[in-house]
């Protein structure tokens, strides 16, 4: 016989990627989903806070703080109530505040407390509860009716300067007797962009949406007039943005969620959603069995010792017995001389009959016995040896006496 090199069987990189083909796909859509998700959650704020003074992304305010501090405004920006406070200085009338409470951590108490700092006041979308201490005739009108930039038609200032501002995403309307209060920038639904009312011996200016003072729409129409205007009036600025440390359990350490950004949950949940899905799939999807040819050749004795360690380990005793009790009854049913097709019952009265022995005693131990221990399944595995022992000794036609046995 001639010796020939087998052909080399290790896997290429193609095929290696070939086989995992599937987990890259699923690893890729992760990422590219991982990337939506923070795009959307948290892509806004990647330059920091929305419209912060130092936040040069298209949400941010640095375009506007910078051009005041290079008017001359002295720009303070500040995360709580107490750093306000300590920036505006003991003279109100010197001093502009600009709040933009986004997260609406302001409560009542606090709002009134800001008001006593500053003679003027300018809100940027302002909470329910700035309307009831400011400006109890002005509230929320909804989405303003507008495609272009709205006109002043008011007397404020720093409106007429501007001449024109774009709509935001909201506006206000009227309660009641305005009063004072005047309004301007009307949209044609009825409502204003901006409202000013007085507030002691300064003023309350409201504005419905922050977005025409951020770096995108500042210099769209008269948005960076009006707010130059409004925001430079006086010397100093305090550029106040609200944080959780505002909140009434702001001595707390803050938690865990506290510090997570948005998008983390969700990409955890998409995470295991899909690690769930890729398991339940791949567990199901086990494909036809293959025949391969191994390349060595397993002697019967190494596998049965291989098996039976399974059993033992596994304490898999009824199992073992049980194929045991299978080759039994096949060698008994050929010893007897049944048919294939015979039942374990037909064995079981042709060896009683054989054997001269109980049929239930040969039911027991071919069917119902339970080894409760290894002891009692050796016990039972000679067991089984001795009947076919005897099934052979008593069906050999060798045997004195056997004549005209079948």
């Amino acid at each position: 016989m001639t010796l020939t090199d087998a052909p080399a069987v290790t896997p290429t990189l193609r095929r290696a990627l070939r086989r995992g083909r599937v987990w890259i796909a699923i690893v890729a859509a992760v990422l590219v989903l991982a990337l939506i998700s923070l795009l959307a959650a948290g892509g806004s704020s990647l330059g920091g806070a929305p419209l912060a003074a130092d936040n040069a992304a298209p949400d941010g305010g640095r375009a506007l703080a910078e051009v005041l501090r290079a008017q001359g405004v002295q720009v303070t920006a500040t995360g709580t109530l107490d750093e306000t406070d300590a920036a505006a200085g003991p003279d109100p009338a010197g001093t502009t505040i600009l709040l933009y409470d986004a997260s609406w951590f302001l409560d009542r108490e606090r709002i009134d407390r800001l008001g006593e700092l500053a003679d003027r006041i300018v809100v940027l979308s302002p909470t329910a509860d700035v309307f009831d201490a400011y400006a109890p005739d002005v509230a929320f009108a909804g989405f303003p009716d507008a495609d272009a930039a709205l006109r002043a038609d008011c007397d404020v200032p720093a409106a007429v300067r501007a001449d024109a501002v774009t709509a935001g995403e909201s506006s206000f309307s009227s309660v009641g007797d305005a009063g004072d209060t005047e309004f301007c920038f009307p949209d044609d639904g009825g409502g204003y962009q901006l409202a000013q009312a007085p507030h002691g011996p300064g003023t309350v200016t409201l504005l419905a949406d922050a977005a025409p003072f951020d770096n995108e729409h500042i210099i769209e129409a008269g948005n960076a007039a009006l707010a130059l205007n409004l925001l430079g009036e006086t010397d100093q600025l305090v550029w106040y943005l609200p944080s959780f440390l505002d909140l009434d359990s702001a001595g707390e350490q803050p938690t865990l969620a506290d510090l997570t950004p948005e998008w983390v949950t969700p990409v955890l949940v998409l995470l295991i959603a899909l690690f769930v899905a890729a398991a339940v799939w791949r567990g199901r999807r086990l494909g036809p069995l293959v025949v391969e040819d191994l390349p060595v050749v397993v002697r019967a004795r190494e596998t049965m010792e291989g098996r039976a360690r399974l059993y033992q380990r596994s304490s898999a005793r009824g199992r073992a017995l049980d194929n045991l009790r299978v080759g039994t009854i096949r060698r008994l049913s050929g010893l007897l001389g049944l048919a294939r097709a015979a039942t374990v019952e037909d064995v079981v009265r042709a060896a009683a009959s054989a054997l001269g022995r109980p049929a239930d005693d040969l039911r027991r131990l071919l069917l119902d016995d339970d080894p409760a221990n290894d002891a009692a399944l050796l016990d039972l595995s000679d067991a089984l040896l001795r009947l076919e022992r005897d099934v052979r000794a008593a069906t050999d036609p060798t045997r004195p006496g056997s004549e005209g046995r079948p």
